[in-house]
């Protein structure tokens, strides 16, 4: 019950100070209106977003100095929400506005004007409670700033995230992951059939599984790889997906981000072929990589030194006393000296030349060059160099030092057998014309030899060629029959035979059967299969036709030559007769000196 002297009309006046003392305590915004929408009342937090005082009675609708819609056109003050409210006569919530101050600042407020009727349900006013949305303004800025960013990024660097609900069935898209599709601007959401189109058709049922087999297992993240036809053009895609299940297992939701990594692959894949080419170059050339770390004692080997080594090929890494192994015994010792040398005097590089040993017993030169890589306290603890099959150098070195031996004996051997000739040729010559004569034809006769064997790279001469070579200065074709099998002579016996055949025809040219014009030289030879001639080569050599000759007083070089030589040289048989009708003569030439 009121006390004693307190009317109801007071007690109304009483709550409604109360009410405005309650309102202008508000932080937030909050003016009254009559029913005509003249301000009757604004707290103080009113007037500082407005940045002014309206006058009461006289500004309607808002206390703003000027309004204009959240996209920046001019709003009326007869058409700002609360003029709606007072018109319709319902409260209006949520609308946005944008209020100017005098000194030109704009604040935009979310407005919730309610209009208040009395008992009679006569409108008797409004009020309105205006919230300042500034930061969260600003905060959406930035977020649609960031948001734009990002977006630009994904799109430049082919990075796009998109999410796929399992009930909707459509997957949605960021502007990054639609332009990596190739899809148009603005595309955000696109039919799942729609997507495996754009996927290549290859790579669709192994997808498929990998789906399948990831919500059997339930895994909450795949990572997965796939290509996508844009455009015609073939594109590579890295994809990561997060899976979400619900509380049976049931998978409802995958969000994920696709890369393009076309670039990645394609320099991938160039990759795997330059090194496919390198180490078909590494085998070809008979060249291998290695690392080894000392410390650990273990060595990294490409696939050529594998085949070099003799290893088998999926063997990538060896222990280093594996390597050791296959190391020529009597290289081993040498070997660890160089490499302790060069540890200690800190060297930063080393060649070395050693054997190794394959499986069945080949043995095989190898070059290693190697880098020295030292610890701060100057211990050597990693070496990475090549090794190089340098085999077929090595024995190229070889034959080439045997050749020039070989070719130091033969001149020697040559310059011998000429300062021979020129001395006894001197010793039986009458005249110095004489002499130089005989000498002319005995070197021409040592120096046509030789081009026959260099011809045959000294692996023998056949002996019918020889015969027509030694003829030729000092017989017609008439004048020389020559008949007998194929027989190749070993190099070692051409040179002596050819002497011999050499002083026979000019013999027969200065005094027998060449001599004259009439008469005429037969040389026949044969390999006898029986008797005491069996596997020898026999060469006849007769003279017919020529002047009657008589043995001479003294015998003479040429002569000396014809019996004597090959007995010497070659171990053979010698029967040498002047007849009168002619020079006859036998030569047998064992068969070790017949190269077939």
């Amino acid at each position: 019950m009121a006390s004693s002297g307190t009317t109801p009309a007071n007690c109304l006046a009483d709550a409604d100070v109360l009410v405005r003392v309650a309102i202008e305590a508000l932080p937030a915004a909050v003016y009254m209106t009559d029913a005509e929408g003249r301000i009757t009342f604004y707290n103080e937090a009113a007037a500082a977003l407005w940045g002014c005082r309206p006058n009461l009675g006289r500004s309607k609708f808002c206390g703003s100095w000027k309004l204009y819609w959240p996209d920046g056109i001019a709003l009326p003050h007869d058409e700002c929400p609360m003029a709606m409210a007072l018109r319709q006569k319902r409260p209006i919530r949520g609308m946005e506005a944008i209020a100017e101050r005098p000194d030109g600042t704009r604040v935009p407020f979310v407005t919730s004007p309610t209009p208040l009727f009395d008992e009679s349900g006569r409108l008797t006013g409004a009020v309105n409670m205006l919230v300042d949305i500034s930061d969260r303004k600003h905060t959406e800025a930035r977020l649609a700033e960031r948001n734009a960013q990002l977006d630009l990024a994904g799109k430049v660097a082919r990075i796009g995230s998109f999410t796929f609900d399992d009930a909707t069935r459509k997957p949605q898209l960021s502007p990054g992951c639609a332009a990596i599709y190739g899809l148009p601007e603005g595309t955000l959401e696109i039919p799942l059939q729609h997507w495996r189109t754009l996927v290549h058709p290859d790579d669709l049922p192994r997808l498929d599984a990998i789906a399948r087999r990831a919500i059997a297992n339930r895994d909450r993240e795949v990572v997965q790889e796939f290509r996508i036809l844009r455009h015609g053009e073939v594109r590579w895609i890295e994809s990561r997906v997060l899976i979400s299940y619900d509380e049976a297992g049931k998978a409802v939701r995958r969000i994920g981000a696709n890369i393009d990594v076309t670039e990645r692959k394609q320099a991938e894949q160039a990759l795997a072929e330059r090194n496919a080419q390198f180490e078909l170059a590494h085998r070809a050339a008979r060249v291998g990589c290695y690392t080894h770390d000392i410390s650990a004692k273990t060595m990294l080997v490409s696939r050529a030194s594998m085949a070099t080594y003799g290893l088998s090929q999926s063997t990538i890494e060896i222990t280093a006393q594996q390597w050791h192994k296959r190391i020529h015994r009597d290289d081993v010792q040498r070997l660890r000296a160089e490499h302790i040398l060069a540890f200690k005097e800190r060297r930063p590089e080393l060649v070395n030349e050693f054997r190794i040993v394959r499986p069945g017993g080949e043995v095989r030169w190898i070059e290693s060059r190697s880098l020295i890589a030292y610890d701060h306290v100057g211990r050597a603890e990693r070496m990475t160099g090549i090794y190089i099959d340098v085999t077929d150098r090595r024995k190229a070195e070889d034959n080439k030092s045997l050749l020039i031996a070989e070719l130091d004996h033969r001149v020697k051997n040559v310059l011998a057998c000429v300062s021979a000739i020129a001395l006894r040729s001197r010793e039986c010559s009458r005249s110095m014309d004489e002499f130089l004569e005989v000498l002319d034809g005995r070197i021409g006769s040592l120096a046509n030899t030789h081009t026959l064997l260099s011809r045959s790279r000294w692996e023998g001469v056949g002996l019918g060629e020889l015969v027509r070579s030694v003829l030729v200065f000092c017989a017609k074709h008439e004048s020389a029959l020559i008949e007998g099998p194929e027989v190749d002579l070993a190099a070692e016996a051409t040179q002596t035979l050819a002497m011999v055949l050499h002083e026979l025809a000019t013999n027969a040219a200065k005094y027998g059967a060449l001599s004259n014009g009439h008469g005429r030289v037969s040389i026949h030879w044969r390999r006898p299969s029986r008797g005491r001639s069996k596997g020898k080569l026999v060469l006849e050599w007769r003279e017919t036709g020529g002047p009657q000759i008589s043995a001479p007083n003294a015998t003479g070089y040429g002569t000396s030559v014809i019996r004597d030589l090959i007995p010497y040289e070659l171990g053979g048989a010698v029967d040498y007769q002047l007849a009168r009708e002619g020079a006859r003569c036998r030569l047998e030439i064992p068969g070790q000196w017949l190269s077939n």
